[in-house]
């Protein structure tokens, strides 16, 4: 093996720029990312199927921590202290279909030694976002830090330290799930009151589908037993490969596949019909779906009955008729998992068609899931189903057709093939990236009300990206409770208004983390200005990124393969634990070993446990009667042993409505909360079955006038969000960004194939590559998500997007903007 120099010898200046700092190790984290990538060379038979050690190399189990959703096992394959080379780790046969790694797993080993790898502590010298840096000691930036921190709790409160994270990697130790839930940040935050700024991307599905409607899908390996498969804003060929598979199965079986899309994917190539919609406008097409399928007698009378929340009677507030209406004072029911607080059982009232009566649901013989009744106190109340279907009556086919820019006739095929099933819905976020998404969930639901597509093989309404879970103790990563929870997006409106709702919420410290916010969130200028507003900012990163840049010091922390966690999210049925691999490159530390610095400085030190070491808090975190009765500890995760998770008996998960009423699927929310309460409105359609146009990106906005193109994103296999942004072999073969535009808008602006163009609006611009074809609906363009400000000509994509979140579930609308493409004229790079 060749000789690998230390790449850190070529950073020895005090005054380091971002170009700089990637030209002077580029060449050598590539010569050393080239001895990694062992397995993207040609590989033998051997090589391809397993990670077997040679003599001098050790194997070790961890997994690709990109936040894709899939988070694949694998073995890490070390040789004289460096990462060599990876493979999907080995499962029990009965379990072999879960083995799975895709082009970006394969490329982590050049992840350890990326170009813009953090190496050492850094203090900003120049104004923020120039990228002038200079080289400090840990005892230093603790110093700093810790002399920040110190004073803004003591004079401003502990919610003037806020701590901004998003989907980067989830870990007990070192993550950031719901923003707070790992050791590091979890007791941190927890111990002070900090502020919590959590993500805002994704929350259509998260807020609205998952907690709202209490709604998971099945597992992806389920979609073989569908009959019908509609890939709903996404592209599983090439973004969720390991879905795929399963879509591929269930082909071979006959299965239909149906794509809608206005980018004409890898997806759509293969799929027996694709619809190629107007951006935004699914909402209407699902209702449209519903009427249709109501009138041709395509409902499961059954499932509704029996299922859904379909026969509850609906009173004139909105609320369902219940026994405490009559008197009866409700009981305690079991415990909520997620909120660890005991339920309230109030029976919801229905109408038994075989009394004539009202009835309490359990003993009603036949509810009632259409009509309008007099109730025994003389209100007059309609069935929650005929209040839906009342609601949206005006969604006719040819509405519709209209709205999405889709032939009737293609909505009406489609319909039936969705009604006889089983259908399994893959949606994916390409479904939740408008302003008004969050209604796509509740119409997606009533459509799988309507026709049982629900809880039983190949029928899902969404594919579950970690449907197996683990037994976690959430009460390990507090040590009290955070000061303020809500989301990153508001930044701008705390920095404005020094509150949140009405608490006093003044940011003297904004610590940025386990994500790339400035790069990866919409409305990025605003948020920008927001940051610049912030007297100290911090930010710990593996790479130096897009939010690194505007940040006053930043912190290398280590590459997954360099540390040791344990992340709570099942993809497949084995528990993820990280072993470590390799000693931590440079001068890196993981987030815990920084925040017990800290912490210490501080003098809070025993938050942390006192000297406890990792295994000792991972067995905490592992600490409940379902592990302790599987056996499950860190000794036993520790050794590299594939644990299956003792939650599930099986290996495919079918998912019930269990967390719903009556454990009855919901398409209606009786008591719409928002997210992040700060003294809005709350509509009374947040109840319902519901579209309306997007906020800036639809057809009839007379903007369109001056900015005539729909903007939107695609998610690729060469990225995961920015954390490939700079890997070689992946820049290699996608080097650059590039816009794709249609071939006709191409033309009308004077577009050829190549040609570097400008898209804009009055927010900013980006100046990058054309991609000239038909595969994208006209009057769309599409630019890929994941590239770093300077791998654009000029400008960033996320400068074309919006602020402007819905209120109701605080969701970044990354495709929710217009904009106009021209010509470049300012010559190539």
């Amino acid at each position: 093996m060749s000789e690998v120099k230390d790449p850190t010898k070529a950073l020895e200046s005090t005054d380091i720029t971002r170009r700089g700092f990637l030209k002077t190790t580029g060449a050598a984290a590539l010569g050393a990312g080239a001895v990694a990538m062992g397995g993207l060379a040609p590989m033998t038979k051997a090589e391809a199927t397993d990670a077997a050690a040679t003599e001098g190399e050790t194997v070790f189990h961890s997994a690709c921590r990109g936040n894709c959703g899939s988070k694949c096992h694998m073995d890490v394959v070390v040789r004289e202290g460096k990462v060599v080379r990876v493979a999907a780790a080995q499962y029990p046969e009965e379990d072999a279909r879960w083995r799975r790694l895709c082009v970006k797993g394969y490329t982590q080993p050049q992840r350890v030694y990326d170009p813009d790898r953090l190496k050492y502590p850094m203090r900003r010298t120049g104004e923020r976002g120039e990228g002038q840096w200079e080289r400090i000691s840990w005892d230093e930036a603790i110093e700093e830090i810790a002399g920040k921190i110190g004073p803004a709790i003591k004079d401003h409160g502990g919610t003037s330290v806020g701590v901004w994270s998003s989907y980067g990697s989830y870990g007990v130790l070192n993550g950031a799930q719901a923003g707070y839930m790992s050791m590091a940040y979890g007791r941190f935050i927890t111990s002070v009151g900090a502020t919590v700024l959590g993500a805002g991307a994704d929350y259509a599905q998260i807020y609205e589908q998952m907690l709202l409607l209490g709604q998971s899908g099945n597992s992806f390996d389920d979609a073989a037993n569908a009959k019908c498969i509609v890939s709903w804003g996404g592209n599983p060929a090439e973004a969720y490969v390991h879905g795929w598979q399963f879509v591929c199965q269930a082909r071979e079986n006959g299965a239909k596949l149906i794509t809608i899309d206005p980018q004409f994917t890898a997806s759509a190539a293969h799929s027996d019909m694709y619809l190629p919609i107007r951006p935004g406008t699914d909402g209407a097409l699902m209702l449209a779906m519903a009427n249709y399928i109501r009138e041709n007698g395509l409902t499961d009378d059954d499932f509704l009955r029996e299922k859904t929340v379909a026969p509850f009677l609906v009173k004139d507030d909105g609320t369902y008729v219940r026994m405490s209406d009559y008197g009866v004072e409700p009981t305690q029911g079991p415990t909520n998992p997620m909120t660890g607080m005991p339920t309230v059982v109030d029976p919801v009232v229905v109408w038994d068609e075989e009394t004539g009566a009202q009835s309490v649901l359990a003993n009603a013989s036949k509810p009632a899931i259409l009509g309008e009744y007099t109730l025994s106190d003389g209100r007059v109340c309609k069935t929650c189903y005929q209040v839906v279907l009342d609601s949206i009556s005006d969604y006719t086919i040819e509405k519709a057709a209209e709205i999405c820019d889709l032939p009737a006739e293609d909505i009406e095929k489609f319909a039936r093939m969705y009604a006889e099933g089983p259908t399994y819905v893959m949606t994916f976020q390409g479904f939740g990236h408008h302003v008004n998404s969050h209604h796509n969930f509740k119409n997606l639901a009533l459509i799988t009300a309507m026709t049982g597509n629900f809880g039983k093989p190949g029928a899902s309404i969404c594919g579950n990206t970690s449907p197996f879970n683990s037994s976690t103790n959430s009460r390990a990563y507090m040590y009290g409770k955070p000061g303020i929870s809500t989301t990153g997006m508001y930044l701008p409106k705390i920095m404005e208004e020094k509150k949140w709702g009405k608490t006093p919420c003044d940011l003297q410290v904004l610590w940025c983390c386990n994500g790339n916010m400035l790069s990866c969130e919409s409305g990025r200028k605003d948020l920008i200005e927001a940051v610049k507003k912030v007297p100290f900012v911090v930010c710990a990163d593996v790479n130096m990124t897009d939010t690194a840049q505007w940040a006053d010091i930043v912190l290398p922390i280590p590459h997954v393969f360099e540390t040791e966690d344990f992340d709570g999210g099942c993809p497949t049925p084995y528990l993820m634990y990280h072993q470590k691999a390799i000693d931590p490159l440079y001068e890196c530390k993981t987030d815990l070993e920084i925040m017990r610095l800290i912490a210490e400085k501080l003098g809070m030190g025993k938050i942390y446990g006192d000297g406890m070491s990792e295994g000792e808090l991972i067995d905490q975190v592992l600490n409940t009667e379902v592990n302790k009765k599987a056996g499950i500890d860190y000794e036993r995760l520790s050794s590299g042993e594939m644990v299956r998770t003792p939650l599930y008996a099986g290996t495919t998960v079918v998912t019930p409505a269990a967390s719903t009423e009556a454990g009855r699927l919901k398409f209606y929310i009786e008591k719409p909360a928002p997210r992040n309460n700060f003294g809005q409105e709350v509509h009374d359609y947040e109840r319902l079955p519901y579209y309306e146009h997007a906020n800036e990106a639809y057809w009839e906005n007379p903007l369109r006038d001056k900015y005539p193109l729909m903007g939107c994103s695609q998610h690729n296999k060469y990225h995961v969000h920015s954390q490939c942004a700079y890997t070689p072999v992946l820049r290699e073969i996608e080097p650059e960004p590039t816009l794709k535009i249609n071939a006709s808008d191409a033309s009308d602006r004077g577009i050829a194939q190549g040609d570097y163009v400008r898209v804009y609006n009055d927010r900013g611009y980006a100046v990058l590559k054309a991609v000239v074809t038909e595969g994208i609906k006209p009057g769309v363009v599409s630019i890929p998500h994941g590239f770093q400000a300077d791998q654009f000509v000029e400008g960033h994509t996320q400068d074309l997007t919006n602020i402007v979140m819905n209120d109701f579930c605080s969701n970044s609308s990354f495709y929710d903007f217009l904009c106009e493409v021209e010509k470049y004229e300012g010559g190539e790079r």
